[in-house]
């Protein structure tokens, strides 16, 4: 510790007066030292920046295995409808057409002579003659493919129940007939519900 230039003259009880511009602990130190140390530390009420860039950590994404002993699963590819389809000739498609032609003819016969026997028998001779007009455009448009495949079959169950004197059904066969194909049926139908009546009532006078 040095003692201040100036005045050395003192009073006997007068305190030391000291000189804090050299070192505070050592007289080695010099001023700028203890400038340049002091203003290394940094303040306690500073702000430090907040990074922008890499300070914050993204979250990983773990990929878990599937549990031990369980088959892993199976992918299906799509399999196009054609693949497994057996070709068919132009031998056996036209095969299968003249087989169904066949049939319609053959349905065709069967109706047609079972009606023409019940007319014959159960229908007036003065008759006949308009009833058989009017079936056969029922025929024709059978054989042109204008009746479809609904009225096909109805007219095979009238003609089968007129066989077997099922008229109850056969009757109510035509009448759902007439109701859903009005216009299919307008020229033939009230023959067959003639031929129905005639032939329940004849048969049921036995």
């Amino acid at each position: 510790m040095a003692f201040r230039p100036g005045n050395h003259d003192r009073a006997w009880n007068d305190p030391p007066i000291f000189s804090y511009q050299q070192g505070a602990l050592s007289g080695d130190t010099k001023p700028e030292e203890n400038v340049t140390s002091s203003s290394r530390k940094t303040p306690l009420n500073k702000r430090i920046a907040f990074p922008l860039s890499g300070g914050i950590s993204k979250p990983t994404m773990t990929v878990t295995s599937p549990p031990i002993g369980l088959p892993p699963p199976c992918i299906t590819l799509p399999i196009s409808a054609s693949a497994n389809l057996p070709e068919v000739s132009n031998d056996q498609s036209s095969k299968s057409t003249l087989e169904t032609r066949e049939q319609l003819d053959l349905s065709l016969q069967k109706i047609s002579n079972i009606l023409h026997d019940c007319l014959k028998s159960y229908i007036e001779a003065e008759k006949q003659e308009d009833f058989n007009k009017r079936l056969q455009h029922l025929y024709t448009s059978w054989k042109d493919g204008k009746l479809n495949a609904d009225i096909r079959q109805r007219l095979t169950i009238i003609s089968e129940s007129l066989e077997l004197k099922f008229f109850v059904k056969a009757e109510n066969v035509r009448v759902a007939l007439a109701v859903d194909y009005t216009a299919d049926c307008a020229s033939w139908i009230m023959v067959i519900k003639n031929i129905i009546t005639k032939m329940e009532t004849k048969l049921s006078g036995l």
